[in-house]
């Protein structure tokens, strides 16, 4: 069978997303002109007195405008100038920062991948014509659902083990080779109850990739760049849905044992995420640095991000910092670090917004509303045509968001507010739709306006600027465990919401089950409003100081 391995269609997504942010232009910023002064004066000191780079004079200065009251925003536009040198690798013409995106992407395509992919197998498995026999309607649900099932437990596992001798890269790793063993013992087994441990496995890895890549991401590319970065990620899982849907067109309905192949087109890059991670990543320079493995850190950042060794040891002066004033390398078990989560002001004001948006992220009906929308496709014959065009619908609305994430009118914040908004809008527009229809089924071209507009809203909004959110909100120290839960609460409420979808649907209908999500989305949007920070432009040290003092 690893004769038929083909490869599907995001083999050069890597390069694609490069040529588009391989140029940052920076952004002029007024200041008043007592501050302009102040800010000059601190910058010729430093250069007097150490010549130093751009980046340490931009930090300098920021702690002389603090003292007049300006915005920390000033800092992340001096910082820009810094971030920028040294920015490619002269030897291949690349950005230094492409591995650290692309290789934690990939893990999250293939989260995607198998979205896709596995709405294409449920199909074949259902026809009867499978050489595993006819599945009954348990048995399908299981396919779909088990992987989920597996990132709950990858997720809790995280929670439980910690991360004191687990790195980022060392996840990475984890995740590649349980993809890797999920997806040859699903497509090799001989029965369905392998299949189903196989997609247990895949499962396990979906929830490790899920952790690590924001936190990865987050925590080695550029400060300028990390919230289109991050937000990106969210568009190389929608690429992965549209090449599993793509990967069931190409295979032949008529050979039972054709949904084997679905499966096996992962492996290849299942093989380059493992090989890619040891030969291009660097372990986390904050992950290091809060170890008090200093040296490590240093040259992460200068192999990682090509930064000067002077510019690397001012970052990870500023890491170990922090670590300084949290007492040094986490050795705690499970239930002390969760009592510093809850315990400390900070750490719960953080766990509460990631928490938070995570859960009304799926509470709010994501899952369902794209159900209705394949009942109507399947319903029109356009099963695989119109999920293709969602998922390249969705995608162009990621980049609109990963376009609008740094830009000083819009940022984080405002693309949450603007995308729940619509949500809401659009889920109490289908409410009514089937309200006013009564039993009978109400106009679908009417119902498809909705869903689109649902669609866009959420992939502007609560789609790409969660993960990002979670991937900067949390203190250093308790970064990997809040992640984990915010993780867990992800993926435990999509499998509630799914699992519970067509139970509420029987018993209180289509008009009140979309209101009730209409209700849930308007909540999101107070929540976001009362709680959620914008922290476009601030490293993650400086976000750290910001929740510290909201939490005050």
């Amino acid at each position: 069978k690893m004769t038929r391995l083909r490869l599907p269609i995001l083999t050069f997504l890597p390069l694609a997303i490069s040529s588009s942010l391989q140029r940052v232009r920076p952004v002029a910023v007024r200041l008043p002109a007592r501050g302009m002064q102040t800010f000059e004066r601190g910058r010729r000191a430093v250069e007097f007195t150490n010549g130093v780079t751009p980046r340490e004079v931009a930090r300098t200065s920021l702690s002389v405008n603090r003292r007049l009251g300006l915005k920390l925003g000033v800092r992340a536009k001096a910082e820009e100038v810094g971030n920028k040198v040294q920015s490619t690798d002269k030897a291949s013409g690349f950005p230094t920062w492409l591995p650290l995106f692309a290789v934690p992407a990939l893990g999250g395509s293939l989260f995607g991948y198998d979205i896709g992919a596995t709405s294409s197998v449920v199909r074949l498995l259902g026809s009867g014509n499978s050489d595993i026999g006819s599945l009954d309607a348990l048995q399908l649900g299981l396919m779909a659902s088990l992987p989920l099932l597996g990132a709950v437990v990858a997720s809790a596992a995280i929670i439980a083990v910690g991360d004191q001798k687990i790195g980022r890269k060392t996840e990475l790793y984890g995740a590649a080779i349980l993809y890797g063993i999920g997806t040859l013992t699903q497509s090799l087994s001989g029965g369905l109850n392998a299949v189903l441990i196989g997609r247990i496995l895949y499962g396990l890895g979906i929830g490790i990739a899920m952790h690590a890549a924001p936190l990865y991401i987050g925590e080695t590319t550029p400060t300028n760049l990390r919230g289109k970065l991050v937000s990106l990620k969210e568009a190389a899982i929608v690429l992965g849905i549209v090449g599993g849907y793509a990967a069931g067109a190409t295979v032949d309905a008529q050979d039972p044992s054709s949904w084997r192949s679905i499966f096996e087109y992962a492996l290849p890059f299942e093989i380059a995420m493992f090989l890619s991670t040891a030969a291009f990543l660097q372990e986390s320079p904050r992950w290091l640095a809060l170890r008090g493995r200093a040296e490590e850190a240093i040259e992460s950042l200068t192999k990682g991000q090509g930064l000067s060794k002077e510019e690397a040891i001012s970052e990870v002066t500023a890491m170990s910092k922090i670590r300084s004033e949290s007492g040094g390398e986490d050795s705690r078990n499970f239930l002390e670090r969760a009592q510093e989560i809850v315990g400390d002001p900070t750490n719960r004001y953080a766990l509460t917004i990631g928490v938070g948006l995570v859960l009304l992220q799926q509470l709010s009906g994501q899952p369902s509303v794209l159900y209705y929308a394949n009942r109507i496709f399947e319903k029109a014959g356009l099963g695989f045509e119109a999920a293709v065009g969602v998922g390249v619908f969705k995608t162009i609305m990621t980049l609109v968001s990963v376009g609008l994430v740094e830009d000083p009118k819009w940022g984080r914040r405002q693309l949450l507010l603007t995308g729940t908004t619509g949500m809401a809008g659009a889920l109490g527009a289908l409410s009514a739709l089937f309200a006013a229809a009564g039993g009978d089924e109400p106009n679908s071209a009417a119902v498809l306006a909705c869903v689109v507009a649902f669609v866009g809203f959420y992939q502007i909004g609560f789609g790409p600027v969660t993960w990002l959110i979670l991937s900067e909100i949390f203190p250093l120290k308790v970064r990997s465990t809040a992640l984990s839960i915010g993780t867990l609460s992800n993926f435990a409420s999509n499998f509630l919401v799914s699992a519970l979808f067509e139970i509420e649907r029987e018993s209180i209908g289509e008009a009140a089950l979309f209101a009730q999500f209409a209700l849930i989305a308007a909540a999101a949007v107070a929540f976001e409003n009362s709680k959620v920070p914008e922290t476009r432009g601030l490293s993650l040290e400086e976000i750290e100081a910001k929740l510290r003092d909201l939490a005050e």
